[in-house]
């Protein structure tokens, strides 16, 4: 657990929590991690030495007093080192904004918020496979059973993504009287098992896995209830964990670039009939090239513009005002990012290969990786809803979903 990470209350800084060697690092070895599935454990936790995810926290808490955009920014920049790292800390961004950035007079909040100071990650496992319907109301959640002064829990959630890395573990349940709250759990409670089975084509370092909770003791205090919090912190967090998941594919994006630029300046073949004698020469691939580079820019600056809006967003919500127009104006925003780079991302990661031939494909380079990745991300809520969603608010004034995965 966190508890015994030393508080440390040099003053953080947005830029130092990842610093670019560390950035390097992370690349340097995301392809063979990939490849041999090695989970990023030992580069969490340098991330977890750094005080990553603290960053939200005011400066006299040990944190940088950073606004949502940064953490969408450092978001993206880690994503292009290694997009699976990045994915790991989605929902602690999540997590954060709805349980952390306020203060709480609940003591596991306040706990949770000391913890995350010293670099604590927080993790989500949330999702049942026996619902019939991804967020909204739906069916029935596993029910918390009150037992004696106390509650048990038990239940099996899948897509766990950044849990098994995690020292806290947030999760979702139903009382006896059918109220929804979350829970919020040490990683070492008894009763909880993680379990590292993901086997999708893509993002496999993530933890994306069951969790089992079996028996597990529960505390009045570890449950949160929903008129214990802002009635708009939970639609605008979704929004955090759904930005945070278009910036990492702007991170792919990048990488897609960064990489196009590599393999172009290495290659000394070419085909007998092409425009230039020298790959290095070609215009085709030279203009190919400079498309990447377009891509990687313009992904960026969208995602950067969207998270503006959830700062303006937070700042309703810290400012007492009608706080709804702004965080659906974030959302909305939030959606118009993905449909986007969705789109842009997609075709830079088949494009790529079309500056280095067929050479490209071998495993040894395993750039395939960038689009199963970003493909993978992107399938996590489809950008043909966004985009429905988008055009009936418009045409129709059509309020857009609150309830998770927008």
């Amino acid at each position: 657990m966190t508890h015994a990470i030393p508080l440390r209350r040099a003053t953080l800084d947005v830029s130092s929590v990842l610093p670019d060697d560390l950035l390097a690092q992370f690349a340097n070895g995301a392809s063979a991690r990939d490849q041999n599935r090695v989970l990023p454990y030992a580069e969490v936790d340098q991330l977890k030495a750094t005080r990553f995810g603290a960053v939200r926290l005011p400066v006299e808490e040990g944190g940088a007093g950073a606004l949502i955009s940064d953490v969408v920014a450092n978001a993206l920049r880690l994503a292009s080192a290694d997009s699976n790292i990045a994915h790991i800390w989605r929902n602690h961004a999540m997590l954060t904004e709805r349980l952390v950035v306020k203060k709480s007079t609940n003591p596991v909040l306040k706990q949770l918020r000391d913890d995350v100071a010293r670099g604590a990650l927080i993790g989500l496992a949330g999702a049942e496979s026996v619902r019939t319907q991804t967020g909204g109301p739906g069916v029935a959640l596993s029910q918390v059973i009150r037992d004696g002064h106390g509650y048990r829990f038990s239940a099996r959630k899948v897509y766990s993504t950044g849990s098994i890395f995690a020292d806290w573990i947030v999760t979702y349940a139903e009382l006896e009287d059918g109220i929804r709250v979350s829970l919020v759990l040490p990683r070492d409670r008894e009763g909880i098992t993680l379990i590292d089975d993901w086997d999708g084509m893509g993002q496999k370092l993530t933890g994306t896995g069951t969790t089992v909770f079996d028996n597990v003791a529960i505390s009045e205090d570890e449950i949160i209830r929903p008129e214990s919090l802002h009635p708009h912190i939970t639609f605008m967090s979704s929004t955090v964990a759904q930005l945070v998941l278009t910036a990492v594919i702007a991170g792919i994006t990048q990488a897609i670039a960064r990489d196009a630029a590599d393999l172009l300046g290495k290659r000394d073949r070419t085909f007998y009939f092409a425009p230039a004698e020298h790959a290095g020469d070609d215009p085709l691939l030279l203009a190919a090239l400079g498309e990447r580079q377009a891509d990687a820019f313009a992904t960026e600056a969208i995602v950067l513009a969207a998270a503006r809006a959830l700062d303006r967003a937070s700042d309703a919500i810290e400012g007492g005002d009608d706080a709804f127009a702004a965080v659906e104006a974030a959302a909305l925003a939030a959606a118009k990012a993905k449909v986007s780079v969705d789109a842009i991302a997609q075709r830079a990661g088949s494009a790529l290969f079309d500056i280095a031939g067929a050479s490209a494909t071998t495993q040894r380079h395993n750039l395939d990786r960038h689009w199963r990745n970003l493909r993978t991300v992107a399938s996590h809520n489809p950008a043909s809803y966004k985009a429905f969603a988008i055009g009936g608010n418009l045409l129709n004034g059509t309020p857009v979903p609150s309830m998770g995965f927008f």
